[in-house]
């Protein structure tokens, strides 16, 4: 009888520890690798063959990783696909714990016998606060400690199409599209009113510069990253300057005059082509 209670004792561990082992679906580490992606920012995603892969929720060991190459990490998946909570890494007897939020990479401590190995955090200067809505980054707020500047803050918000980012640092305001294109940019003086602004396209082509010099306020127009046109207002008077291959050749000047339009157009040497004085 101790002789059957023995074998079922040893039956019934072998049982235990194949059903915890099962409990994890080991996947291929030439064809998988878990990997930290820069948008959206910091987001832990599961690549394979170098591709984004959405797994079925359940349980997986990935035994390759951007944070300890050839390693066994143990993640959750969710419904949506993603991280669902904290994981570990294991490699030859260091283990490395992820913290992750909607899978987003908030902090990852690795430990040696116990020891502390190292640290990876979102930067090394920095703490991150950021909010979720449905899953998604709705705002990151990034509070730098460098004596230079200190208690002063980056802060991104993000919507469905795009991003901005506030800089109180140089006191600048960009948007970018989800892929990290420049869109929009934007210099701004102490008062959060824009001294100077750039407009680009899908393709990141310069379309619009506003900017002022000398208390002038100009607006400059490009097409294939060449200026083509710039409209400034000086002394009461309206100018449209015209350029081809970026060189000027014509400046159309334009003055009211007790409701009359005074039009004046000259060539690239300055001389009078036209004038009109009509009403």
């Amino acid at each position: 009888m101790s002789k059957l209670r023995l074998i079922t004792v040893l039956y019934l561990c072998l049982a235990l520890k194949f059903g915890v082992a099962q409990e994890y679906v080991r996947l291929d580490k030439d064809s998988y690798q878990l990997h930290l992606s820069e948008y959206p920012k910091d987001t832990i995603r599961i690549l394979e063959k170098g591709r984004k892969a959405k797994l079925k929720p359940g349980k997986y060991i990935l035994q390759k990783n951007q944070f300890m190459g050839l390693s066994n990490a143990f993640i959750s998946i969710n419904q949506d696909g993603i991280v669902e909570r904290d994981f570990k890494i294991e490699k030859d007897g260091k283990q490395g714990v992820v913290v992750v939020r909607h899978g987003v990479l908030q902090q990852m401590n690795v430990k040696a016998a116990t020891l502390p190995d190292f640290q990876y955090t979102i930067t090394d200067t920095s703490s991150v606060q950021r909010n979720f809505k449905n899953g998604k980054i709705s705002q990151e707020k990034t509070v730098f400690y460098g004596a230079a500047n200190n208690g002063k803050k980056i802060t991104k918000v993000f919507f469905d199409n795009y991003y901005t980012v506030e800089n109180d640092f140089d006191h600048t305001r960009a948007n970018y599209r989800l892929d990290n294109t420049l869109i929009y940019s934007a210099k701004l003086n102490c008062s959060g009113q824009i001294q100077e602004s750039k407009l680009f396209d899908a393709h990141g082509q310069l379309l619009k510069h506003t900017y002022r010099k000398a208390k002038v306020e100009y607006i400059d127009v490009y097409q294939n990253n060449n200026l083509v046109e710039r409209k400034y207002k000086l002394d009461n008077r309206l100018y449209h300057e015209y350029f081809k291959n970026s060189l000027l050749v014509q400046r159309v000047v334009e003055k009211k005059d007790k409701g009359n339009i005074e039009k004046y157009v000259y060539n690239a040497s300055g001389k009078l082509m036209d004038k009109n004085t009509g009403g």
